[in-house]
């Protein structure tokens, strides 16, 4: 008797813990994510699973497009990290609503632009660029290809990474290139291959904010769950232990 009440005194603290299938695009996106399975997305998202036991995650690599069909069929629950796209959102639901909310975002970051060292190329304002003669390399499946379109310019975004894309610079198939800062940044400084010839223009492109998306069928079905899942994201991106982490990754 004795084990038995103390078995249904423990019984409100054995949480079930729901598998969460978080996909994320296979491919170096320094350093939000890497394809070794690190990256300050994944220690913020392992910092959240901790805090609320509730849940477990599990992540899966994807190439970018299959991330968000994968929530869309019901393969997965979520995806990372999502900028906002009016038509991304007939896939999943982005925290807050119509708009996303800010304040739950996994992380902000820049695009910039990135040309041959003397290219008389300069960036004048939010995806306002001149001095362009040709197209501007940017990377399959990412907004900024919709928003250089939507501007008026020419886009090459038939290639996967920004390697390539760099690539396509050097070779003069491209007369600019537009990635997300930090990635691009990483490239340059650990190949001089690159660095070399090719610069960063210091002012951004434009600055943007990323999200977990979640499948229209899990928010449905445990609302209060996922509200609380993007909730914690943010309170936990400002949390002085993440903090601290990034500075341990970034310096690493």
């Amino acid at each position: 008797m004795k084990i038995i009440f103390t078995l249904l005194l423990l019984l409100p603290l054995l949480i079930y813990a729901q598998t969460i299938t978080l996909n994320y695009e296979k491919s170096n996106a320094y350093p939000w994510y890497i394809n070794d399975g690190k990256g300050l997305d994944i220690i913020l998202l392992e910092m959240v699973d901790d805090v609320l036991p509730e849940v477990s995650f599990e992540y899966k690599q994807t190439p970018w497009k299959r991330c968000l069909h994968n929530i869309q069929w019901n393969v997965s629950e979520g995806c990372f990290s999502a900028s906002f796209k009016e038509k991304r959102k007939v896939f999943g639901f982005y925290p807050g609503g119509d708009m996303p909310d800010e304040s739950e975002r996994i992380h902000a970051t820049s695009y910039s632009l990135y040309i041959l060292k003397g290219a008389n190329i300069d960036v004048t304002g939010k995806l306002s660029i001149s001095g362009l003669n040709g197209s501007i390399a940017a990377q399959t499946g990412y907004s900024i290809v919709d928003d250089l379109i939507s501007t008026g310019y020419k886009v090459d975004s038939g290639a996967s990474s920004t390697e390539r894309n760099f690539e396509k610079l050097l070779k003069g198939r491209a007369v600019a290139v537009a990635a997300l800062t930090l990635n691009g940044n990483n490239i340059l400084a650990k190949n001089r291959k690159y660095s070399d010839k090719i610069y960063e223009i210091k002012k951004p492109l434009i600055i943007k904010s990323y999200y977990v998306l979640l499948s229209k069928k899990f928010v449905r079905d445990n609302r209060a769950l996922a509200e609380k899942i993007w909730a914690t994201i943010g309170e936990v991106r400002e949390s002085l232990q993440f903090k601290a982490a990034t500075q341990d990754f970034l310096v690493k």
